[in-house]
């Protein structure tokens, strides 16, 4: 008895050590139909709309927040303080719904865009496709920069 009570304890032990986020920043493990987006609160069901950044929760441990539509990860950002100042920030592909980098992807800004929280955001991996996406509703390809100006402006004004 007294073997099994030190055992219990040591991997008790074990176990606390081990708490805390992931010791690099990565995107969030959404399970759709059951995660909920950072923002809104909403449940997040399209891959193809999804977001999310990681931030450093504590020394060398990180945590990810998920978002149902790009724009909502836009205003959460917009709204933080510098306790969750993202370290690593990433978007679906449109297409592939693959996790790709935020800050090189490419976005198409549109109300022709039917995305989950109406912001009507979308991202590529590649120039062809936003191209392709941005002809298709009217619209121009935007990088990192200028889809985070856009939305900032947009919402400002109520749209």
């Amino acid at each position: 008895m007294t073997r099994f009570l030190l055992f219990f304890v040591i991997m008790a032990l074990v176990l606390a050590a081990c708490g805390g986020g992931p010791s690099e920043p990565m995107p969030p493990e959404i399970r759709y139909g059951e995660t909920m987006c950072a923002e809104c609160g909403m449940i997040i069901n399209e891959p193809k709309f999804a977001s999310g950044f990681a931030y450093e929760e504590s020394e060398g441990r990180y945590k990810s927040l998920a978002f149902d539509d790009i724009g909502e990860m836009l205003a959460y950002i917009r709204a933080q303080t510098e306790a969750q100042t993202p370290v690593g920030i990433w978007v679906h592909d449109y297409e592939s719904e693959e996790w790709i980098d935020a800050e090189t992807a490419l976005y198409v800004m549109s109300d022709e865009i039917h995305s989950p929280m109406g912001h009507g955001i979308v991202a590529f991996a590649t120039q062809e496709a936003a191209e392709g996406m941005a002809n298709t509703v009217h619209a121009t390809v935007l990088d990192w920069n200028k889809v985070r100006v856009e939305h900032a402006m947009m919402t400002q004004h109520g749209h």
